[in-house]
């Protein structure tokens, strides 16, 4: 979206229904579980506004049950048993039925959340919080829960201890020291993408450097190295 959809408030509901911009097979392109078989619901809205975020998530007007949902994740998983929640910010609307939903159907899920909000969720080993850091704080809840980190880490990035961002998501060229992980939870630095191809590059360089120095694993966005969504 390029910082250019609208800043949308959490709205929990029941959960009843959800309102999702899409839902498809894939591979898991970055994070724990890169390179392996996913379903992906794209949950729809965002309460940040990202200048780099090249993800459409505010063109549907789908919203369906959470019965759709479960049916159509059945219909196309297959033998794949790894469902990845995302968005926009799916902690944006009450995700917890269809979590549960999930889980009760035996498959693991992993949800990747900006960590500014949170909804109660049951506790499970086959449930993956996977937290990427876009503002200065972090809900505290969900730092308990956190699985990972992963930060997208830009060539704007002066040098910092640790290798991790220290520039503002939501406006470019101001300084944000972005939340940092409190636990041993693993951390994934990967380069921001942007329509100009040097400055890709120059991210991946710095997201390379971030590696090396600091010992966090370096993850690319494998779905687009390979050419599938």
């Amino acid at each position: 979206m390029r910082g250019t959809n609208p800043v949308r408030q959490q709205d929990t509901g029941d959960g009843t229904s959800l309102w999702v911009q899409e839902i498809f097979h894939t591979l898991q392109g970055e994070g724990p579980f890169s390179g392996q078989r996913a379903v992906f619901i794209r949950l729809a809205g965002c309460n940040l506004r990202c200048f780099w975020c090249d993800t459409d998530f505010e063109s549907s007007e789908w919203q369906p049950t959470l019965t759709e949902i479960v049916e159509q994740v059945e219909t196309i998983a297959g033998s794949t048993k790894l469902v990845v929640v995302t968005g926009g910010e799916p902690f944006r609307q009450n995700i917890a039925p269809l979590v549960n939903q999930l889980l009760s159907l035996n498959y693991k899920v992993q949800i990747e959340t900006n960590g500014t909000l949170w909804v109660e969720l049951p506790e499970s080993d086959r449930l993956f919080i996977v937290v990427s850091p876009k503002t200065e704080k972090l809900n505290q809840e969900l730092v308990r829960r956190a699985t990972a980190y992963k930060y997208a880490i830009s060539h704007r990035d002066g040098p910092s201890k640790d290798g991790l961002p220290i520039s503002s998501t939501q406006i470019i060229g101001n300084f944000a020291f972005l939340a940092r992980p409190t636990t041993e939870a693993p951390v994934y630095v990967m380069p921001i993408e942007t329509d100009s191809e040097q400055e890709t590059q120059e991210s991946m360089q710095a997201a390379v450097a971030s590696a090396r120095s600091h010992g966090h694993t370096l993850t690319l966005q494998l779905h687009k190295v390979v050419g599938i969504r």
